[in-house]
């Protein structure tokens, strides 16, 4: 019975953690791929865009400040490929639409702190149509 709830416990204070195995270092590269991808996308790598990086990888895998910053510095000379960072967030992101919708949502943060680009934009939608691929065999366009 103890078992049971102290896993209970556990679990249920990860709820709120968007991805499984949150500490496979593939995740958190292809991770800081795509949002580095987006602050980039523009040209310019804004205090806010930084600022939001960080945030999202130290609240999603509780990572210190020096392990982003190497993260920042590994992924930036990468020309990442965008379709393959976004099959392994897929691959990772836990089978939860209500989580898939928080991780779209901060996504769309990061995109909207400096104004929308197309390329932005291009980025949003094709992560849309990865995780929620039931829409975009829905969808008229």
């Amino acid at each position: 019975m103890f078992e049971s709830l102290k896993h209970w416990f556990e679990s249920s204070s990860n709820e709120h953690k968007l991805f499984d195995h949150a500490d496979d270092e593939a995740i958190h590269i292809a991770l800081a791929s795509l949002l580095y991808q987006v602050i980039a996308c523009d040209h310019k790598e804004s205090d806010k865009e930084k600022h939001e990086f960080a945030e999202i990888l130290r609240t999603e895998f509780d990572l210190n400040s020096a392990q982003i910053a190497n993260l920042y510095k590994q992924v930036k000379p990468l020309n990442g490929d965008i379709n393959k960072d976004l099959e392994t967030i897929d691959h990772y992101l836990k089978q939860n639409p209500h989580l898939r919708m928080m991780f779209m949502q901060k996504l769309n943060h990061l995109i909207s702190l400096d104004g929308v680009t197309s390329k932005e934009m291009d980025v949003f939608y094709e992560a849309q149509k990865v995780l929620f691929p039931e829409l975009a065999e829905k969808s008229e366009f």
